[in-house]
C-alpha cells in the first residue's frame, strides 16, 4: 500500500479554469502567492504561472519540465512555502534526492508567507522521507502535524500506508476513508479505500470503488491518451493481492514497473508491504523482483 507516493492535482484554484480538464484542486483559493519583486522584468512569470507550468508538465508526464518550473518558482519567489514544498516533492518523487528534498521542505516551513497548504504539504513530504528511511514514529508525527496544519488527501494517504505497515488495519481503513471522501474522484485514494474494504470482507463494494478508480485514471479500460500514475497501478495491485487475485495483481505490478517513476519504491518496501503478502511466495512475483529490482 503506497500512496506516496501518490500525488494530487495541486493546482491553484485560479489555474483551474485556464488548464484543460482541471475541475478541482487540493490547494485553497486563498493560497498565498508571493508578488513579483518590484524591480522584476515585466515579462517575468508570476508564481501562479510557474506553478501552473509545473503542474501541466506533470499532467503530461514531463518530469524534467515540471522540475525546471518548480526550481524557477523557488528561486524567483523564495518566500513562497508552496513553491518550496512543490520543489521538495519533485526532488523526492522524481529525482529521488532525499537530501535536496529535505532542504526544500525545510525552506517551505521557514518561508515568510506561512501558507498553510505549503506547510502541510512540506510536513507530509518530510514524513515520507522518514517513512522510506524506516523511521515510522518520526514519520507518523510528521503526517499528524501535516493534518493538523491543514488536512490534505496526500497526508491521509501517507498515514494510511504507515498504519497498514504497522498492522493497524482499522486505522488504515479510517485514513483511506477520509482520503476517499475528501476527493471523491481521486483514483489513488479510492484504490486505497478499496483495498481496506477488501480486507474487511466487503469485496463487492471494494470492486465497485476500484473499478471506478481505474476508469477515472484511464487504466481500465486502457486509454492511450491518458498517462496513468504509477501509484494507480501499484495500489490496484494491492487491492487484487489482498483479494487473493494473484494473476491480476502481477499484471498491475508489471504495469507499475513499466512507468518511469516506479523507482520511488525499492525491493524491500515491496516485500514488506502487507498488502502484497499473498504474493511473497509466488514465483511470478519473485521473478518480477529479481528481474527488475535485483539485490
Amino acid at each position: 500500500m503506497r500512496p506516496t507516493a501518490a500525488r494530487t492535482a495541486l493546482l491553484l484554484a485560479a489555474l483551474a479554469a485556464s488548464l484543460p480538464g482541471c475541475g478541482k484542486t487540493s490547494k485553497p483559493s486563498e493560497s498565498a502567492s508571493a508578488a513579483a519583486p518590484a524591480d522584476a522584468p515585466k515579462e517575468a512569470a508570476s508564481l501562479d504561472t510557474l506553478l501552473a507550468h509545473g503542474q501541466e508538465a506533470e499532467a503530461r508526464g514531463d518530469a524534467e519540465a515540471a522540475f525546471a518550473a518548480y526550481v524557477k518558482a523557488a528561486q524567483a519567489f523564495a518566500d513562497s512555502a508552496d513553491a518550496w514544498a512543490l520543489l521538495g516533492e519533485a526532488q523526492r518523487f522524481y529525482k529521488h534526492n532525499a537530501d535536496a528534498a529535505r532542504a526544500a521542505f525545510e525552506k517551505a516551513l521557514a518561508a515568510a508567507d506561512r501558507s498553510a497548504w505549503g506547510r502541510a504539504f512540506a510536513l507530509r513530504g518530510l514524513g515520507e522521507l522518514e517513512f522510506h528511511a524506516g523511521k515510522l514514529d518520526e514519520a507518523r508525527a510528521r503526517f499528524e502535524a501535516s493534518l493538523k496544519e491543514k488536512p490534505l488527501v496526500d497526508a491521509h494517504r501517507s498515514l494510511c500506508a504507515l498504519l497498514g505497515r504497522r498492522g493497524d488495519f482499522a486505522g488504515a481503513a479510517e485514513q483511506a476513508r477520509l482520503a476517499a471522501e475528501m476527493e471523491g474522484d481521486e483514483p489513488i485514494a479510492l484504490l486505497l479505500y478499496a483495498t481496506q474494504l477488501e480486507r474487511a470482507g466487503e469485496a463487492a463494494k471494494a470492486s465497485e470503488i476500484a473499478t471506478k478508480a481505474l476508469a477515472l485514471a484511464g487504466a481500465a479500460p486502457a486509454d492511450p491518451q491518458r498517462r496513468v500514475h504509477c501509484c494507480v497501478y501499484y495500489n490496484a495491485a494491492c487491492w487484487h493481492a489482498v483479494g487473493g487475485r494473484r494473476a491480476e495483481a502481477l499484471k498491475m505490478l508489471e504495469a507499475f514497473f513499466a512507468t518511469p517513476n516506479h523507482r520511488h519504491l525499492g525491493r524491500e518496501e515491496l516485500l514488506s508491504d502487507p498488502d502484497l503478502a499473498s504474493l511473497k511466495d509466488d514465483p511470478g512475483f519473485r521473478a518480477l523482483l529479481d528481474g527488475l529490482l535485483a539485490e
